[in-house]
């Protein structure tokens, strides 16, 4: 589009100022022009413009605005060519330019209500500039808010002066005035739009978090006009321009949301003891108090979506001895000394943190172990929530207290019995929700305390040393465990027998089967998957494709299925048995580890005759244990070549333990498992099928592993 104007002013005689200098002609692109000092030009100058806009429509008029698109800019270019003639007849001519320059800032505009669409700010802010010299260029940027859109118009023209025979010219222009307000309203587009947002996807404002529940879209339309004017012309001319600016208007409704919240409760589950429901909890003589703080864990966002799991604590406290023989009551009475404890992480997701403490009372030594999950869970942001749980604070022991339980009188000695509970307060706290919820639980260590007072001294005589073991099942995170003991039974020369009782701490018996093939580094409990590409003879390659089958397994049993296609003839296949290396060897004793170990007023002397002879052992009094783990391994060799389809190894992971006590080592080998290691293999259709089984007694249970190895020809 081209609006055309065209303004020419002639001279008129007896108007004309005559200047005493004579001044050079100096053409439009005059390099060096004169010092400006303008004399008027109205009578002799005429200027004439053509306007062409790109980025809008329209012809500029009232009923034609130019029209600006939605997200566009206007760019609007005055073309002028520029006239003067001075009184010598001599022509000066130049072509200046103007524009103008119409852009909204924001395409859509949001709004809480439709009158902020409208609001309008009257004055707009004007900046203006100037630089260069002939031509000048003068500049004025304008900023008309409505609402919190930025509507700007850039406004910019030149000026030339020149040296002629009447002085120093300013040559005619055309100038943009200052752009102004037309209209500026808010029109609804026919039938409102109703635009309603409940994904939880929408991620929160970082100030305020709100749910966007309705929006109502707008045709926002802002009118404004300026004056193109023609300057140092004899008539004044103005021409005005009308623009059009659109954009897209939404008015929304908002929801504020709350905060998110984190929430914890728990129950207490007892087992052992008394199995009381509310604290004290008492671990009885001989027993293990357990207590299991099951725990519902809650995270709910800004948004609503509720995350929960179910964390679990534990703490347990057993007394190593059952019955503890002192020479007075006061042996019994007093505060225990507590050691320090540090919880170790282990695992992922839940992270589970454990600790053990050992507190002493005299001889006797109680063990309290604790345990604190925690989880970790994503909300719909895709970030990782640390979940809120509960963890064991702090233990505070307490004094014991004494009470007299009976008296059994003997023609030598009289024993008086006495119960000793021994107070431990457990401080837990909730971590991760708004009240720490800080609570203390009562668990008391219960046993018994003897006294014996002889009416005449008796001699110990003999004693003997009997061993055995006790098997707890697995539950909840625990697994199959055992505990060894030892039984010392001490004859006294008025025919007294008091037997003491030593336990050592629980060893699991596991099962271990695992496979090795061609697409492992190193043997896999599970089977792995996948096909393996190998090299054969003249650069060229073979394949193996390898399936996982099912795997079976409890505390006392794995089964591992697995199978393999082969280009070979699997009738061809080698096979090769053989026993791995033990990872330690049994019965060197000095490099068992420590298990646990007791005070050596528990020792007597070691010259009292015992039926059987033991090892004498300087170690310190206590238990100590060593793992003890060898392979049965079978290779399933590829037809005519020394590569394996697959490795099996199987066996079952053994501890082995001893007891230092009095100066003797009372050791566990008349318990060392019987193992039979089998293989064998069978036709099945297209190939063989190799089972390699490990059949294990120990300590009174049948545990059972074995590899089933499938491999066909493709």
């Amino acid at each position: 589009m081209k609006t055309m104007g065209c303004i020419r002013m002639r001279g008129l005689a007896g108007c004309l100022l005559v200047f005493l200098a004579a001044f050079a002609l100096v053409s439009c692109g005059d390099d060096n022009p004169a010092s400006p000092d303008p004399t008027p030009t109205d009578e002799k100058g005429e200027v004439s413009f053509e306007i062409s806009t790109e980025g809008g429509t329209g012809s500029g008029t009232g009923t034609s605005p130019i029209e600006v698109a939605q997200g566009d800019t206007l760019g609007m270019t005055i073309s002028q060519k520029s006239k003067y003639t001075d009184s010598e007849g001599t022509v000066f001519e130049c072509e200046p330019n103007a524009s103008i320059c119409l852009f909204a800032e924001l395409d859509t505009v949001y709004a809480d209500k439709l009158e902020q669409l409208t609001a309008i700010q009257e004055k707009a802010e004007v900046q203006t500039s100037q630089e260069g010299q002939s031509p000048v260029t003068n500049r004025t940027l304008q900023k008309f808010q409505i609402g919190s859109q930025s509507v700007q118009f850039d406004l910019s023209y030149e000026t030339y002066t020149y040296a002629t025979a009447d002085g120093n010219v300013e040559m005619p222009y055309a100038m943009p005035h200052e752009a102004v307000f037309g209209n500026a309203g808010a029109s609804d587009e026919g039938e409102r739009t109703r635009t309603v947002i409940r994904s939880i996807s929408v991620k929160p404002l970082p100030q305020t978090r709100a749910s966007v529940s309705d929006t109502t879209w707008y045709e926002v339309n802002a009118i404004f006009n300026l004056d193109v004017e023609c300057m140092n012309t004899r008539e004044a001319s103005k021409q005005n321009l009308t623009f059009s600016v659109t954009y897209r208007g939404a008015v929304t409704t908002e929801i504020e949301l709350s905060d998110p919240v984190k929430e914890l409760s728990h129950t207490i589950q007892a087992t052992g003891g008394t199995a009381s429901i509310s604290s004290p909890f008492v671990a009885n003589p001989g027993e293990v108090m357990s207590l299991l703080f099951k725990q519902n864990s809650e995270y709910t966002d800004a948004y609503g979506n509720l995350l929960s799991c179910e964390p679990e604590a534990r703490i347990s406290l057993s007394a190593e001895t059952d019955t503890l023989y002192v020479q007075a009551k006061e042996d019994l009475e007093g505060v225990p000394a507590s050691q320090n404890f540090v919880f170790n992480p282990s695992g992922e997701n839940p992270l589970l943190y454990s600790a053990t403490q050992r507190f002493e009372l005299g001889t006797q030594h109680l063990q309290l172990e604790m345990s604190y999950e925690i989880y970790t869970a994503t909300d719909v942001e895709n970030n990782e929530i640390e979940m809120p749980y509960l963890k064991q604070n702090a233990t505070i022991p307490s004094a014991a207290t004494v009470s007299e339980l009976s008296t059994a009188t003997g023609e030598m000695a009289d024993t008086t019995f006495y119960e000793v509970r021994v107070p431990i307060k457990l401080e837990t706290v909730y971590v991760g929700t708004a009240d720490e919820n800080v609570q203390t639980t009562e668990i008391v260590a219960s046993y018994i305390g003897a006294i014996v007072t002889w009416k005449e001294e008796p001699e110990l005589v003999k004693v003997e040393y009997r061993t055995g073991y006790v098997w707890e099942e697995a539950h909840d995170n625990l697994p199959l465990l055992y505990y060894a003991k030892v039984y010392r039974d001490r004859y006294y020369s008025n025919g007294e027998v008091f037997t003491d009782e030593f336990v050592d701490n629980g060893h699991p018996a596991d099962v271990k089967v695992c496979v090795d093939t061609q697409l492992d580094d190193y043997p896999k409990t599970y089977p792995s998957e996948g096909t393996a590409i190998y090299e054969i003879d003249d650069g060229l390659t073979d394949y193996i494709v390898y399936t996982a089958g099912e795997v079976f397994e409890n505390d006392s049993i794995r089964i591992i299925h697995c199978s393999a296609t082969i280009s070979g003839n699997p009738s061809e296949i080698q096979t090769k048995i053989i026993d791995g290396d033990r990872n330690n060897t049994p019965g060197e004793w000095n490099s068992y580890l420590v298990s646990k170990l007791y005070d050596t007023s528990l020792n007597i002397d070691s010259d009292i005759p015992s039926q059987d002879s033991y090892p004498t052992s300087t170690r310190e009094t206590g238990w100590y244990f060593q793992n003890l783990t060898y392979d049965n391994i079978l290779s399933i060799i590829l037809p005519s070549d020394i590569r394996e389809i697959f490795i099996s190894y199987v066996d079952v992971n053994q501890y082995d333990q001893y007891l230092v006590i009095d100066g003797k080592r009372i050791e566990f080998t008349q318990y060392y498992p019987e193992r039979e290691n089998k293989f064998s293999k069978e036709n099945i259709p297209d190939g063989l099928r190799f089972t390699h089984e490990c059949i294990v007694k120990f300590m009174g249970r049948n545990f059972y592993s074995s590899n089933v190895m499938e491999v066909t020809q493709r």
